[in-house]
């Protein structure tokens, strides 16, 4: 299946507008650039999130904002940034080292340790 363009939550949100107006899909895929199937999946995925236009017309982000992507999480966390730049800022002697000497210091302090592209 190839890769779909990512429209932002904006675009979304003017679909779902447009369609509660009752405007004709053909005029919201003209002025949004959405496809028609598109603008059916947003707003499938609005309803499923909670979206009532026959009772709440409000449209909310959570509405029209992306989803979780799933993949592999990262390693280099806030506190792994903050140990390379402590290992690093230590003294002049540290910072001549290179990533792999770097991430020898940090790895032990990290859960499955870190690797130097990481680090880099």
């Amino acid at each position: 299946m190839a890769p779909t363009k990512a429209y932002d939550a904006a675009t979304r949100a003017q679909a779902l507008t447009m369609l509660q107006l009752k405007r004709p899909v053909k005029e919201i895929t003209e002025k949004t650039g959405l496809n028609k199937s598109t603008v059916s999946r947003i707003e499938k995925r609005a309803k499923e999130r909670g979206y009532t236009p026959e009772t709440n017309p409000t449209i909310i982000m959570a509405y029209v904002e992306d989803a979780p992507r799933s993949g592999r999480p990262t390693k280099l966390t806030a506190e792994v940034e903050e140990q390379v730049v402590k290992a690093i800022s230590k003294n002049s002697t540290t910072r001549q080292l290179s990533t792999q000497a770097i991430t020898n210091l940090v790895s032990p302090l990290v859960y499955k340790g870190v690797s130097a592209r990481s680090v880099h």
